[in-house]
């Protein structure tokens, strides 16, 4: 079993806010926390691709994983989920051919097609509809593939047009770092990933995530790739503490976590340690392999310590 990490790149209110604690960004609390995760023994930190949240300031991504590939020695470094159309694809395959060689070949890229219109917009980037953004997306892969593995690339398609490229350094892991797809959508992200995900993540209930097994299980079997190639990764935030009343305590502070604020399609993590473990084992149960969380006391360090010493061991 693998588990990652969020760092966040925002706090402060937004429309999703789940970190209480955490007013403002700052370098060094995300810097001190991807240390943590890093000294606790977790596989990877997870950093979101946004360019406007909450309602302070917003790291960028990929500068956020650089800087943490300076402070960490062993953890994953984990871009979750890059936001497509705001980067051109061959510049994004350039990029993260840097950053895996910079950290020592330690990257695992997660790629999305974008959902916060109103950051794009804002950045004056056009917004097209989810099957072109997914297009996109799906041609970005393909190419990502091939610059990190050819020493020359040519390439004519539908956003791209590329003439004798080349991305030297090539990454360090062979033959390329892992790419996660990460999304629900049954027509066309799952099917992308059952042809070119080595892991699949998303979010949601029990009922939820088995329903989108089966459709990627499905989709598998049409591009005839093995289901079990693919890891599939679950995503959830995380309310924990030792005892009954030092969970109900925090729940006051993230009232969106209370039972009945949480609908039918969502699922988190909350509770003591041995109720978080009787959480997840139905997402073992259903094959999942990896769990990337979010700790909403960010950014203390007491959830990320005691998932580490209590669940992790024991799931």
């Amino acid at each position: 079993m693998n588990y990652g990490v969020n760092v966040p790149t925002s706090g402060g209110a937004s429309e999703y806010s789940s970190l209480p604690f955490c007013g403002e960004i700052d370098w060094i609390d995300q810097r001190s926390y991807g240390v943590a995760v890093d000294e606790l023994g977790y596989d990877s930190v997870a950093v979101p691709d946004h360019l406007m949240t909450g309602s302070g300031a917003t790291t960028e991504c990929l500068a956020t994983i650089t800087g943490l590939a300076g402070v960490t020695e062993s953890v994953d470094l984990y871009p979750k989920t890059i936001n497509n159309h705001l980067r051109p694809g061959p510049l994004l395959a350039k990029t993260v051919a840097t950053v895996d060689a910079v950290s020592g070949g330690r990257v695992k890229l997660g790629m999305g097609a974008g959902w916060k219109r109103d950051e794009a917009v804002a950045y004056g980037y056009d917004w097209p509809d989810p099957p072109e953004r997914l297009r996109e997306m799906e041609e970005t892969i393909e190419l990502t593939k091939r610059l990190w593995t050819e020493d020359e690339v040519t390439y004519e398609g539908e956003f791209y047009d590329l003439q004798g490229a080349t991305c030297r350094p090539h990454p360090v892991q062979d033959p390329h770092p892992p790419i996660m797809i990460g999304g629900g959508g049954e027509q066309f992200t799952l099917r992308i990933a059952a042809k070119h995900a080595a892991t699949w993540n998303y979010y949601g209930s029990v009922d939820l995530m088995a329903r989108k097994l089966d459709v990627l299980r499905e989709h598998c079997e049409r591009v005839d790739r093995p289901y079990d190639e693919i890891e599939k990764s679950w995503f959830a935030r995380c309310v924990v503490r030792e005892t009954d009343e030092e969970v109900e305590a925090l729940l006051e502070e993230v009232p969106r976590f209370k039972p009945e604020h949480v609908g039918d399609d969502e699922d988190h993590l909350v509770g003591t340690p041995a109720e978080v473990c009787e959480q997840l084992q139905p997402y073992v149960d259903l094959g999942f392999e990896e769990f990337v969380v979010e700790f909403v006391d960010f950014p203390e360090t007491t959830g990320l310590e005691l998932f580490a010493d209590e669940v992790v061991p024991n799931v």
